[in-house]
């Protein structure tokens, strides 16, 4: 078998001919050059084929061999490995790429391109053998912002597009999220509606493993309206959005998300709409349809949280039904809100606590008394009752200037329009529900 030196001076000698005055010319003759060593009589087993292409390799970076024929060969190289019909095994276009990548990397200004296209080979034998996590590593070492060339955006983003793929898929979330950083750089510079929703789906799902789930809802929900074709993957789509939506902290930010899922055209299709439509009418939620819901989710959403007993759901519906308590009774004591929560009174009160520090809730807490007051249906009643007791008064009221007579009667007629219609949509839900639901779903 021929050294790399014979081979060098071979291939010096070969590109010395003025035969070869075109690119094609050239590529043709490197081609022609490692088929005829690779077809050789001492190169038909895989061991002979890695030696060979190697000894290729080590001669096209042999100082006597000009940098234009080393690119030439290297190229043609890289691009009989990159062939999956080969005849070459895929071990053997393995080794070779890999030897190939050891000898240039150090010398990235003189082989830039044959590095990137060599990780690219690599990366997508790899995928091939599932290997999910070696091929991002591949794709990962193509330091596109350090080139000194000037490569295509569409091109450079759709890489590390596929890098934060392909570490998801090996779960990998923290190089996934590293990778998503030099993506998000160039995303408001890229066009291709399908290649952007590829990176808001990437951008979302890292947003959903890191129980981001109210900014994942949202990711979900704008992609869901970014032109998919495939109805099947919309309502895969809205799906996620919804289960990330209802696994999020209460507080107006959820209900906004989840309202906007509610009137969705396909939402009344999805396996959760039933579960999502209690959460957007502010009904109580049961312990059979808790555990329905939680058997749609994913094992990551299931995981239980710092007590070792609570699931993110378990959570989240807790605070959802303190929510709809808290519009149905003006106080209540943690023992009773404890027992329809289905937890003791100690933690009933923490939960209370966490949402009025975090201005998710309005409400005040009589530690002594054990109560909690919802100050949003308080402020009602009070209005409401302060109403009554002046129209049954029978003493002379107060002089009062115009102004605030005015405003007086003005406080009662809204009272009393809003006590009207909410009692006429509750007699309306209770006596008609489906053309109730129709007629909602019309206005929105």
């Amino acid at each position: 078998m021929s050294s790399s030196g014979e081979l060098a001076a071979q291939l010096s000698a070969l590109f010395r001919s003025d035969k070869l005055d075109t690119a094609e010319s050239s590529a043709s003759a490197a081609t022609k050059f490692i088929t005829d060593k690779l077809n050789s009589h001492d190169s038909r087993d895989a061991e002979a084929q890695c030696r060979m292409l190697a000894n290729i390799i080590d001669a096209c970076v042999e100082e006597q061999v000009a940098q234009t024929v080393s690119t030439a060969v290297l190229g043609e190289v890289i691009t009989l490995m990159s062939e999956s019909a080969s005849e070459l095994s895929q071990d053997v276009r393995q080794t070779a790429l890999n030897h190939l990548l050891s000898k240039v990397q150090q010398r990235t200004s003189a082989f830039e391109s044959a590095i990137i296209e060599t990780r690219q080979a690599l990366a997508r034998i790899l995928i091939s053998d599932e290997k999910w996590e070696e091929a991002a590593r591949q794709l990962q070492g193509i330091r596109f912002e350090q080139s000194q060339r000037s490569y295509n955006t569409k091109q450079t983003f759709e890489v590390y597009v596929k890098t934060v793929e392909l570490f998801l898929q090996a779960d990998q979330l923290e190089q996934a999220a590293q990778a998503q950083g030099r993506a998000a750089a160039l995303v408001a510079h890229v066009t291709d509606i399908e290649l952007v929703n590829r990176y808001r789906l990437v951008q979302a799902r890292i947003n959903d493993l890191s129980q981001k789930y109210i900014d994942a809802a949202a990711a979900y929900h704008t992609i869901s309206h970014s032109g998919l074709k495939d109805a099947a993957k919309q309502t895969e789509i809205l799906e996620r959005a919804v289960k990330c939506a209802v696994l999020a902290s209460a507080g107006p930010q959820k209900m906004r998300v989840m309202t906007g899922l509610h009137r969705e055209k396909m939402a009344s299709s999805l396996r959760c709409f039933g579960f999502l439509e209690k959460m957007v009418l502010k009904r109580l939620i049961k312990p059979d349809e808790l555990q329905q819901f939680s058997e749609q989710l994913e094992d990551h959403q299931r995981s239980l949280l710092a007590d070792g007993k609570t699931t993110m759901l378990d959570h989240a519906v807790r605070e959802h039904n303190i929510f709809v308590l808290s519009s149905l009774y003006t106080n209540i004591k943690f023992e009773n809100l404890g027992r329809t929560l289905g937890v003791d009174a100690e933690d009933a009160e923490l939960m209370c606590a966490r949402m009025i520090a975090e201005n998710r809730m309005k409400g005040r807490i009589d530690q002594i008394d054990g109560v909690i007051t919802f100050e949003g249906a308080r402020e009602v009643k009070e209005v409401s009752a302060a109403i009554f007791l002046k129209s049954q008064t029978t003493a002379q009221p107060p002089p009062m200037h115009f102004r605030e007579s005015v405003a007086a009667r003005w406080d009662e007629r809204i009272v009393k329009l809003c006590t009207a219609v909410e009692e006429s949509v509750d007699l309306l839900i209770e006596r008609q529900p489906i053309y109730t639901k129709m007629l909602f779903r019309s206005a929105n």
